[in-house]
């Protein structure tokens, strides 16, 4: 019997990839895909062929790009230039805060997408208005001191409509996008104790058991623990904190090489005391604070700081809002923060 030649065909790699990106959406529980790079570099593939996968994945309505955002997982059907979401701002905001909210809102005009601002004032909130605002959007973002309007928070939970908190993790329900602050001071501190520095002070609120933590699991990790004579502690964390929370350190005449900031605003405070008392930085002491500002790289020192990928969370924030996927989950995400280092942080001279 003559032989029969069978000929293999081989599956078109893009089709390859259609089934891992399934596989990848469903054990991560995505809700917005990687960047085309970093999705690139896991499968190996160019450009065309995830393309194409993702071509194929959007007809079959498992994904949807969107402009200056990227690409939904699962979207609800209704993700159209009429969407709309919900801002809820307090006026009495961060400075990190405010930053953040800015870029959201750059990148959902980027995006085409619809946005309603509110600005809350605590002492009189306007439900009628805000009940108004809601019938209109999809879902609503909302900053750290709004989340704790229990009025306003009920009023969405009996719409059905998904909310997230953006940038601060809660203790009240809200879903939040935030990042690992402890992990963000495991890290600062870290930094420091690699560069000599042990007698560490810290200006901030003690009432943070994220910072707090962290600081001392780094120190921990040397047999060293927090100096309590080196420790400053307020409600509240702005600039006018560090230069105050500053010169009490320096009327103690203990001696420190190094401060910790609560974030960045408190950081700017502290160089500013620091330099009108002589003290050269980093030369004499180091200083390092959190959030990574805009403006911190402009400090009188420029400042080494720690975050999280901004942008990253707001992509996942307004992802979460518009993926289809389990609607009733709660999103409680924290993003890993980087150190960013510049000038204010330097090796301990012998």
């Amino acid at each position: 019997m003559e032989a029969v030649n069978i000929r293999t065909v081989r599956e078109p790699l893009y089709n390859r990839l259609k089934v891992q990106l399934l596989e990848y959406i469903e054990s991560e529980n995505l809700q917005i895909l990687p960047t085309e790079k970093e999705l690139m570099a896991r499968y190996g593939v160019s450009r065309n062929t995830l393309r194409r996968a993702v071509k194929e994945l959007t007809a079959q309505k498992v994904l949807q790009p969107v402009q200056g955002l990227g690409t939904l997982v699962y979207p609800v059907p209704e993700v159209t230039k009429n969407s709309r979401i919900l801002v809820l701002c307090d006026y009495y905001s961060q400075p990190f805060q405010n930053e953040t909210f800015n870029k959201l809102l750059f990148m959902l005009n980027s995006s085409h997408l619809n946005s309603v601002v509110m600005m809350v004032d605590h002492e009189n909130i306007d439900i009628a208005r805000f009940e108004e605002a809601l019938k209109d959007c999809d879902g609503v973002i909302v900053d750290w001191f709004s989340s704790y309007i229990s009025e306003l928070l009920e009023i969405v939970v009996r719409s059905g409509k998904k909310i997230i908190c953006l940038r601060s993790p809660m203790g009240n329900g809200v879903p939040y996008l935030t990042e690992d602050i402890a992990a963000g001071y495991y890290k600062i501190t870290r930094h420091l104790l690699e560069l000599g520095h042990t007698r560490i002070a810290f200006i901030g609120n003690s009432n943070d058991p994220a910072r707090m933590d962290g600081m001392r699991k780094a120190l921990k990790e040397r047999g060293l623990s927090l100096l309590p004579e080196l420790m400053v502690y307020y409600d509240s964390n702005f600039r006018f904190t560090g230069f105050e929370g500053t010169e009490i350190l320096l009327e103690r005449k203990v001696p420190f090489t190094a401060v910790i900031a609560h974030n960045d605003d408190t950081a700017l405070g502290i160089q500013e005391r620091l330099l009108i008392a002589g003290k050269r930085i980093p030369e004499d002491i180091s200083v390092i604070g959190f959030d990574n500002l805009s403006c911190s790289e402009f400090y009188p020192v420029p400042l080494t700081t720690c975050s999280g990928d901004a942008e990253a969370m707001i992509r996942a924030a307004i992802a979460y809002l518009f993926s289809a996927r389990n609607s009733g989950m709660t999103l409680n995400r924290f993003f890993t923060p980087e150190l960013v280092i510049r000038k204010s942080t330097a090796r301990l001279k012998a």
